[in-house]
């Protein structure tokens, strides 16, 4: 058997890629169920299959075109080993939510230390911090204990210490004050 260590990699390089591609995560996961349950006797079905869903992306009817033509791709390199891709396979869909919210974890590390710092210098404090990213614009919701200041001067405070940040200067930012 290869290298789990290769296996795990080849699978995030194509969780990347169907999240990158706007394969959902669904339709990985029924690749690798598909996979998994042909790939001991029946592996060219696993292939049509892959080229049918190629096929149904080219026409538009399916999301993913890049994701199936790289697990076409991964299913000639293990070809001789259908384990290896199944397990490839498997890799690829346990990764995929980390590998669509990784760039929402890397502004969340940035952010929160910043905004945590602001809250508490004001004598309140940061209860959570949520984040979402749709393309350049990044929504920042941020709940604090014993709110003593307007919500709005807080989260302008917040924007302008955040867009002053190399990570965040070319986002459009949005902060959401809560109080509990």
């Amino acid at each position: 058997m290869l290298d789990e260590k290769i296996l795990m990699q080849d699978g995030e390089g194509l969780a990347r890629t169907a999240v990158e591609s706007g394969m959902g995560s669904k339709q990985l996961q029924d690749l690798y169920r598909l996979a998994k349950r042909m790939a001991e006797r029946q592996l060219p079905y696993v292939e049509a299959y892959i080229k049918r869903q190629m096929d149904r992306s080219i026409n538009g009817s399916v999301k993913g075109f890049m994701a199936f033509a790289k697990a076409f791709e991964l299913l000639k390199k293990y070809e001789g080993n259908p384990v290896s891709f199944v397990r490839v396979l498997m890799y690829a869909a346990m990764l995929y939510g980390y590998c669509e919210k990784e760039p929402v974890m890397k502004y969340r590390m940035v952010a929160e230390p910043v905004i945590r710092r602001i809250i508490e210098a004001k004598n309140m404090s940061l209860e959570d911090v949520s984040l979402k990213l749709y393309g350049r614009n990044l929504n920042i919701n941020v709940k604090v204990q014993n709110l003593s200041t307007s919500p709005k001067v807080l989260s302008d405070e917040i924007v302008n210490n955040l867009k002053n940040m190399k990570d965040f200067s070319n986002l459009n930012l949005k902060v959401w004050i809560e109080s509990k």
